[in-house]
């Protein structure tokens, strides 16, 4: 249960993604799904897991809804979730003008999916946790298990905080720091909270950045060397 600290500090960000401009700001960045960006985080995260056809598959924080509508235009019928109405409304307004089913796109809190036991046979988190306080994002882990069926895929893909990218971000040097990544978490962290809870790691690795040159210096050196680790991704099963 997220303690009563977390729970205001994660209503305030709530509030802020609410009143703000965020989501409207950034959607040139990041609702644009032919960019070689998006490329990267689609192919990331179904290198994680690609689902199968008949597979029921929930995406738990829309965002601008990249990787819900990549799966949708591979086939898969998808739910997905934002407490950001914001987000919502951008997600929809993507589908349709991409002439694709907006239905699926629900303002909902990832915590509380308000879903059946046993429901669902994946659920994708991309870019989610570092936007979550420590024990919200113990709630959401909680819920996912929930809402999966036995042998069900979570699949988390977060930015990695050893990167140099997000020191520099953490610093506000040439990099701007980004309010909303409330609590990174590192790999041994989310290994270590998924198998308190149930969870079995089915596997977990590093992914490098989508910079020429950079992501083939990343690729050979992050196994040594933590300032090359772009990205943590973790598959884990529902016991």
């Amino acid at each position: 249960m997220a303690t009563s600290e977390d729970k205001i500090k994660q209503e305030e960000m709530k509030t802020f993604y609410s009143n703000s401009s965020y989501y409207e700001d950034n959607k040139h960045n990041f609702a644009d799904v032919s960019s070689k960006s998006k490329h990267y985080l689609i192919n990331n995260v179904l290198s994680i897991y690609y689902p199968e056809k008949e597979e029921k598959i929930i995406v738990l924080g829309a965002g601008w809804g990249n990787i819900s509508l990549a799966l949708q235009k591979r086939g898969f019928n998808v739910i997905s979730l934002d407490y950001s109405q914001q987000s919502i409304d951008i997600c929809k307004r993507t589908a349709v003008k991409l002439d694709m089913d907006s239905s699926g796109f629900i303002c909902r809190d990832a915590t509380d999916t308000q879903f059946d036991d046993a429901f669902f046979d994946v659920a994708y988190c991309a870019d989610l946790v570092e936007h979550l306080y420590p024990s919200v994002y113990n709630d959401l882990v909680k819920e996912t298990r929930r809402i999966l069926k036995k042998g069900g895929k979570f699949a988390i893909y977060t930015p990695n905080p050893s990167h140099f990218f997000e020191i520099l971000k953490k610093h506000n040097i040439v990099l701007r720091k980004d309010i909303s990544h409330v609590d990174y978490k590192t790999m041994p962290r989310l290994k270590e909270s998924l198998s308190n809870q149930g969870f079995m790691i089915k596997k977990a690795f590093y992914i490098e950045s989508h910079i020429p040159f950079l992501d083939v210096l990343e690729r050979n050196l992050m196994k040594f060397v933590p300032f090359f680790r772009r990205r943590n991704a973790v598959l884990a099963i529902k016991s």
